[in-house]
């Protein structure tokens, strides 16, 4: 698919963070908030991570400590690499906003992408071992509705050569000047081989009234978009926060694509704006 070629002025594709609602609309870690990302149409982000006994899992954290309501003693501070699946199965981390839920395998939700081809799904590494992750995919023959994502190229790469199909993506976060500076160096490597370059739009620490509200500039967007796009590289972005006028200022600037904590509010938002654009030019 050709995330890149020129149609009618849409989004292009979209992430919803932490398995489908960020943890703030729905519960991460659940197949509620997967089930909530797609219906939306998003590709929900499943954080991989693996068990003592080798199963790999959705967990952000690399404890149960923050997503799990009343987590048993004996569990808690416990990496998620020291506890078994059965451990972690009899926890609900839906909790009293959406009981009855667990956190799922990757199998389950690989499961779902096998009935619906229609679906995707992103892969943020966090304890992710290449060779097995690479089994499991080719296992279930969901290589191409997959995007692997990690702030290490050399993972990317790795899980790249291994399954050639899926798409990878290298996050970039930090201060100002550090995503610049590892932005232009995969810039002059030309990207090394991304599909997707995403950048994260964290606050200014102070913010004048009706000011652009992040640390990178309007301008840093604007040319970081043109660069990817001369490469064919789909340039995304993830803002920690927004609000209704920084998604339009951030649209006006021409991304299309974003990875949120707050889906309904970005679907939202996006309905408005772009129902503003068709206006507009029917005016």
């Amino acid at each position: 698919m050709d995330w890149n070629r020129e149609v009618e002025d849409r989004i292009v594709v979209w992430e919803a963070h932490r398995g489908g609602g960020g943890g703030f609309e729905m519960p991460e870690s659940c197949l509620a908030g997967f089930e909530y990302g797609w219906m939306l149409g998003a590709r929900p982000e499943a954080d991989v991570n693996r068990t003592a006994d080798g199963v790999f899992v959705s967990v952000h954290d690399n404890t149960l400590d923050r997503i799990v309501e009343n987590l048993p003693e004996e569990l808690k501070g416990r990496p998620i690499g020291e506890l078994t699946y059965s451990q972690i199965r009899s926890c609900d981390p839906g909790g009293s906003r959406v009981p009855g839920q667990w956190i799922p395998r990757l199998e389950e939700l690989f499961d779902r992408l096998k009935r619906d081809p229609r679906k995707c799904m992103v892969l943020d590494d966090k304890n992710a071992e290449s060779g097995a992750l690479a089994a499991l995919v080719a296992g279930y023959g969901v290589a191409g509705q997959l995007t692997f994502a990690s702030c290490n190229p050399e993972k990317c790469a790795e899980v790249k050569a291994l399954i050639p199909e899926i798409r990878i993506k290298v996050w970039i976060s930090g201060c100002r000047e550090a995503i610049l500076e590892r932005f232009q160096a995969l810039s002059e490597r030309n990207f090394m081989g991304f599909e997707e370059v995403q950048l994260h739009l964290i606050d200014l620490p102070e913010r004048l009234s009706g000011g652009w509200r992040y640390e990178l500039t309007e301008d840093d967007v604007a040319a970081a978009l043109k660069r990817t796009g001369s490469a064919g590289v789909l340039l995304q972005v993830m803002p920690w926060n927004f609000e209704r006028e920084d998604l339009f200022r951030i649209l006006d600037l021409g991304v299309r694509s974003f990875a949120v904590d707050y889906p309904v509010r970005f679907v939202r938002g996006c309905a408005e704006y772009f129902s503003q654009q068709v206006a507009g030019r029917e005016k």
